[in-house]
């Protein structure tokens, strides 16, 4: 798991680590930042308004920005899909 995230896959992997609730994950800054929200229905419940390119391309730190959000979430009682970080990124 050397090689970085391209921001596309990044997004990929954001929107699928909070199902089945609705994940909406979107680049900005010319690519260089992606910010999510996690919604229950129409209502947000959760929103990160900045990784950046070197948290976002990097293996570990994209998992722990996820896991601290699905943390969040199954804290406040939401259920969340089991999930791991894929491998074949």
């Amino acid at each position: 798991m050397s090689e970085s995230i391209e921001i596309e896959k990044a997004v990929k992997i954001i929107v699928s680590a909070f199902a089945p609730l609705r994940c909406v994950a979107e680049p900005w800054d010319y690519g260089y930042r992606i910010r999510f929200r996690v919604f229950d229905k129409d209502e947000p419940l959760l929103t990160v308004e900045e990784i950046l390119e070197p948290q976002f391309s990097d293996h570990s730190r994209l998992g722990f920005i996820i896991s601290e959000a699905r943390s969040n979430l199954t804290n406040r009682g939401f259920n969340l899909t089991a999930w791991q970080f894929p491998s074949n990124v």
